[in-house]
């Protein structure tokens, strides 16, 4: 409370405890809950408070490597060190929360005691174009050697290959479906996904050579805020960094563009302009801070990206068609099946460039050259 307030006497403090109830949390989040009230405060009166505390657990063994990209203690090691104070400043276009407290319980659990962020979540196709300018602007800011990548042994430094590793290990069995299959269609795609499994480790190798900047990784709607800034100009807020990971240009773009589609946000109607759009507003940001070098890397970037969350998204839809045989009228099963057939579609458009863009644009020399 003094912290909060800037002040050295306190007196009567209210609280009251809220469970937030968010509905799709982390593994390794036992709980996120507001604490809110008033307080009384030296010469200020009876004054208004809110604060967020986030409990966070050793879910699994797996979770507690430093590379895994869910590594259960990252965003406490995070906010216990000055790595969001050193954000780039010469941009102002990402706030993120202040950590008043990180504290470590008997129970093997840690608390995150931070501010509560308050802004507006992003709706409609400007809002999400400007989240993609400001994403551009902060990896631009490193790419133009404005700001050192920071080196933390717990920043994940490959976390695509670490989720698509998780991927195949959780993915359902399918394999019985698609043997009884006679869905030309479905059999088709999951040729496709197979060849994109022995090509995997390559593809993830390619990322690698991208220039590096630092990432969130887990860019849903719910951990974006638009925010008033100051002189009425907008920010971006992001919370939730349990990702964060050093990551190649353009992966954040397409985490943004992917996880959104998959949650419902953006509509099936608004894929083909927000891909298109959002692509250009991450460049935009990137051209902003001066970033001046060969655009095909981020659009490399975006696609393989973008395309690689198919080692998630297809066993989930031919394990939701094989669920649908039994129960033919859920609705919101067929939905969610269509929803991803546009999806995955438009993952095999993007792998599909990449390719092109490998064997046409020979990007791989490009990579070396820019490295």
């Amino acid at each position: 409370m003094r912290e909060i307030h800037a002040s050295k006497e306190i007196g009567t403090l209210h609280v009251i405890c809220d469970d937030v109830g968010y509905k799709t949390p982390n593994f390794t989040t036992s709980g996120i809950y507001r604490l809110h009230g008033t307080v009384s405060v030296h010469n200020g009166g009876l004054q208004a408070w809110s604060i967020i505390v986030k409990v966070i657990k050793p879910e699994s063994d797996e979770k507690n490597v430093t590379q895994h990209h869910n590594y259960w203690r990252r965003e406490a090691l995070i906010f216990a060190s000055d790595i969001l104070e050193e954000l780039p400043n010469c941009i102002k276009v990402i706030k993120v929360p202040r950590c008043y407290l990180v504290e470590e319980q008997c129970d093997d659990t840690i608390w995150i005691w931070m501010e509560q962020i308050e802004g507006t979540y992003a709706t409609n196709m400007d809002q999400f174009f400007f989240i993609a300018r400001q994403l551009g602007q902060w990896n631009g800011a490193y790419m133009t050697g404005y700001t050192a990548l920071p080196q933390y042994d717990w920043l994940c430094q490959a976390w695509l290959k670490s989720w698509t590793t998780a991927s195949l290990k959780y993915a359902p069995d399918v394999e019985t479906y698609i043997n009884g299959t006679s869905n030309d269609q479905v059999r088709a795609m999951w040729i496709w996904y197979q060849n994109l499994i022995h090509k995997l480790d390559e593809m993830l190798h390619s990322l690698e050579q991208l220039p590096r900047v630092l990432a969130h990784q887990d860019l849903s709607q719910m951990n974006m805020f638009i925010v008033e800034g100051v002189n009425a100009n907008s920010q971006l807020a992001l919370i939730d960094w349990q990702f964060m990971s050093i990551s190649g240009v353009g992966e954040d773009l397409g985490k943004l563009f992917g996880v959104n589609m998959s949650l419902g946000i953006i509509q099936q109607e608004q894929y083909d302009e927000f891909q298109t759009t959002l692509y250009d507003s991450y460049l935009e940001g990137l051209r902003a801070v001066g970033w001046q070098g060969e655009e095909c890397l981020v659009r490399y970037g975006f696609c393989l990206s973008m395309a690689l969350r198919a080692v998630w998204e297809v066993p989930q839809y031919v394990s939701l068609l094989a669920q649908l045989e039994k129960d033919p009228t859920n609705q919101q099963r067929i939905d969610r099946i269509n929803r991803l057939q546009s999806i995955i579609s438009i993952q095999q458009d993007m792998y599909t460039e990449v390719e092109f863009m490998r064997s046409e644009l020979d990007v791989e020399s490009i990579l070396q050259i820019d490295l």
